[in-house]
């Protein structure tokens, strides 16, 4: 775990360490809004490693960022305490050490941005600390990052022994949409644990958030990520940065919760986003958010107009389940959990050759049949070939198939072939 005050340089001895820019960097304070977790090589051997936000950021943002650094340091196999050779030891950082210290587990304190050996001799002033002489790194020019692996490496005093089901490669869902919908509410609602930061000022989410969960026995990483509005309407930098991940982490995504909040009219931003999530190929799911602000009785009256609505303008994928959520009342969380864990099974749907020249047996056919093979899973994938003269295309299989086998809300990938 990466600890530190504000622009010490945390993020990017983390990206370093884990050998990709997994986190947002940036000169300004305070950009790191909530924990990251990646895997990193420690001398040879594979440790989690997790990023903070800086220590005593300020505002009502970094007094919970506070408390979320002492709540994980209880549960850290050990601490990298940075401080930046540019900065003079503070009462920050005496507090952090303390804080450190009093939750017990192995820690090491590292200068960082000592670009040159000419620089090595400021890490002694952190002595004080009480942590002992703070090891001169520079993560920006790679600068004794062997050294800094090898410690971390020693302060585990031995590899991290997991079951062998746990080397199985999770699920991964994402929760994707517009600024203050609720993502970040309902991602630390199906985690049930305060995962990602909450705030009720847009943009509070920058990188992507992954936290790991079970459903329905099997493993999960879940993804929240930052709210993702029209190009123009974002100018500044970070935030485009942290949209484009948003974006990015769709990318190898097996299911896609897209979060429409139900007190705002539906925009043409979401339409985007539906559009982008299809390109993706997950599957998809749709969280109606925030329904304990409408009157009683409103929701049973809007659901099935929203679900008629929504499966009109989102034809891609079939009839995909539509739910009614509440991080703050808790309704429809667990329905949601169940609807991503089905997902995730209807996704890896093998059909039997018979069933499938069964389905294609009533279709329009001028002449020959249709040939049809399913040739891969993870989405369902299919071959096909038209009979010579036939018209319709691969909407209208894919739409066939998905309504045969009950594969709505599940991408289906057409590879058209030839006779």
């Amino acid at each position: 775990m990466i600890v530190g005050r504000p622009n010490v340089g945390k993020s990017t001895l983390f990206n370093r360490l884990v050998g990709e820019a997994a986190a947002i960097t940036s000169p300004i304070a305070g950009t790191t809004r909530d924990w990251l977790e990646a895997e990193a090589d420690a001398d040879g051997q594979m440790v989690r490693l997790a990023d903070t936000g800086g220590w005593n950021a300020g505002g009502a943002v970094g007094d919970r960022l506070d408390e979320l650094v002492r709540r994980l340091l209880s549960r850290a196999g050990a601490v990298i305490m940075v401080v930046s050779r540019d900065m003079n030891p503070h009462a920050d950082d005496m507090a952090l050490a303390n804080a450190v210290r009093k939750a017990g587990p192995p820690v090491l304190a590292v200068c960082n941005k000592c670009d040159q050996p000419g620089h090595d001799a400021v890490s002694w002033e952190w002595s004080r600390l009480g942590l002992g002489a703070a090891l001169p790194v520079s993560a920006a020019r790679n600068r004794n990052m062997a050294e800094l692996r090898r410690r971390i490496a020693a302060l585990l005093s031995s590899p991290a022994t997991e079951p062998e089901t746990r080397h199985a490669k999770p699920a991964r869902g994402i929760l994707l949409g517009q600024p203050n919908v609720g993502k970040s509410s309902l991602f630390n609602a199906l985690l049930e644990e305060e995962r990602s930061l909450v705030d009720a000022a847009p943009g509070t989410t920058r990188d992507p958030v992954v936290g790991a969960t079970i459903l329905a026995g099997s493993r999960w990483d879940l993804v929240d990520t930052a709210g993702v509005t029209r190009r123009r309407d974002t100018e500044d930098a970070i935030a485009k940065d942290a949209q484009a991940r948003a974006l990015r982490s769709l990318q190898g995504s097996d299911v896609a919760v897209l979060v429409l909040d139900l007190t705002v009219p539906l925009a043409r931003q979401d339409l985007r986003l539906a559009s982008e999530i299809e390109a993706e190929f997950p599957c998809l799911a749709v969280a109606l958010n925030k329904v304990d602000l409408l009157e009683p009785g409103r929701p049973a009256e809007l659901l099935p107009k929203a679900v008629e609505f929504l499966h009109k303008r989102f034809p891609g994928l079939g009839r995909f389940p539509v739910l009614m959520t509440s991080a703050v009342s808790g309704e429809g969380i667990p329905a949601l959990r169940h609807v991503l864990a089905d997902l995730m099974h209807l996704r890896g749907t093998h059909v039997s050759p018979q069933a499938l020249a069964g389905t294609a047996h009533d279709w329009p056919s001028p002449g020959k049949a249709w040939l049809l093979r399913q040739t891969g899973t993870n989405p369902p994938t299919f071959s096909v070939v038209a009979p010579p003269g036939a018209k319709l295309g691969v909407r209208f299989v894919s739409n066939r198939l998905r309504e045969a086998f009950g594969l709505h809300g599940v991408p289906v990938r057409i590879r058209w072939g030839h006779r």
